[in-house]
């Protein structure tokens, strides 16, 4: 996640800079001689690559409303299969529209999810779910395991820590290239979290 957050500011300082010093031209510039020198810089060109992606979408959100707060009250589902809603939170982001789910069961899972909706001023907000669409990242360890995946056709980066080490799962994803998705887990996998994920049907927002 810190590695993310640190990928993310590096992309708006790229954005940031003048359009007529060219800063992604000059950014994989840097990026080619660096691989003369240097090997395992994939994720850097995918970095230029996500500071293209932002740059083509930053206008389009920027002319998008964004959700209102009773939009997400009247959307938000009281449960997600055998979760039950137990918390919310709307307006809590510093610098865009969203908002914080909380949905718990009996068997002490319990699922949490952060909504961010990047339209309007909150496009710079969505920089880091961009990211993780466009890094290739997997590491694994005796306590689990972080990687790029993808379930139903949309990429995420997730994250899962085995039963022995206190069991969870994390995904961060950009859906309709809009909504940044951040949600945690207990008690189960990955595979199992985006189950909950997909029966929010985030998509039911802007309709």
């Amino acid at each position: 996640m810190k590695k993310l957050i640190t990928i993310a500011m590096l992309l708006l300082v790229v954005i940031a800079c003048k359009k007529e010093n060219n800063p992604i031209n000059k950014f994989k510039e840097a990026v080619g001689k660096a691989k003369e020198v240097k090997k395992g810089l994939n994720n850097i060109e995918k970095m230029a690559k996500g500071a293209e992606d932002f740059e083509e979408n930053f206008e389009r959100l920027s002319e998008l409303t964004p959700i209102t707060k009773d939009q997400i009250k009247t959307w938000m589902p009281e449960s997600l299969g055998d979760l039950n809603r137990t918390a919310y939170s709307i307006g809590k982001q510093v610098i865009a529209n969203g908002v914080d789910l909380t949905y718990t069961g009996n068997d002490e899972k319990e699922v949490k999810i952060t909504i961010i909706d990047g339209a309007g001023g909150g496009s710079p907000a969505i920089s880091m779910f961009l990211m993780a669409q466009n890094l290739e990242t997997d590491s694994e360890n005796n306590s689990g395991y972080e990687r790029t995946e993808t379930f139903d056709g949309q990429k995420v980066l997730a994250k899962y820590t085995k039963p022995e080490f206190n069991e969870k799962a994390t995904i961060l994803c950009l859906i309709n290239k809009r909504f940044g998705i951040e949600a945690k887990g207990k008690h189960m996998k990955p595979e199992e979290l985006w189950a909950y994920i997909k029966k929010l049907e985030i998509e039911k927002l802007i309709n």
